[in-house]
């Protein structure tokens, strides 16, 4: 009798604390995306990649363009019986090699801007991720989820605006009404 009453007692105890630690959670939340759409230096990263990699994709669309000339050029040659099959296969050769060439430094050139804008992104979500830390930590929270994973939230758990407002963007509408 003795060992349930200590138990429920026990029992009895770790509820009630753990009640009470639970109520002591201070939970907000924010949409990841909207900040990431609205970040102030978003516009001028897009246009900063695109310059850096302007020239070497116009230059790889001149020579794709050049390499498709040389293949309507070969097809042409072929319908002519004039032409001897051996001059024929060393042009498609030449053309094969310039066309995995070009295969080559269109992968490099894939790989090189893809890390560029994922070393942009992780600029722009750091940020994003230090002004969510300062206000989460101004007042209080001691959970900041994103808006997607919150199934309820009750009024004045979001932070987003405030967030956004310190990374230095401007508010348009509520995150909440631009979903909608």
């Amino acid at each position: 009798m003795k060992k349930v009453v200590k138990a429920t007692a026990l029992s009895l105890a770790l509820a009630l604390t753990s009640s009470m630690a639970m109520a002591a959670e201070n939970i907000a939340f924010i949409n990841a995306g909207y900040l990431f759409q609205h970040h102030p230096d978003r516009e001028a990263v897009a246009k900063k990649l695109d310059s850096e990699f302007k020239t070497q994709a116009d230059k790889l669309a001149a020579n794709k363009k050049s390499i498709d000339a040389k293949i309507a050029s070969l097809q042409k040659d072929a319908q002519n019986p004039k032409n001897r099959p051996s001059e024929l296969k060393k042009r498609e050769d030449e053309i094969n090699k310039l066309m995995k060439d070009h295969d080559e430094e269109v992968r490099k050139f894939q790989v090189e801007n893809d890390k560029r804008q994922n070393e942009e992104r992780a600029k722009l979500l750091e940020g994003i991720q230090v002004a969510t830390n300062n206000i989460a930590k101004d007042k209080g929270y001691t959970y900041v989820l994103d808006a997607n994973s919150v199934v309820f939230a009750a009024d004045g758990k979001d932070i987003t605006e405030d967030v956004l407002k310190a990374i230095g963007g401007k508010t348009e509408t509520k995150p909440a009404e631009a979903t909608k």
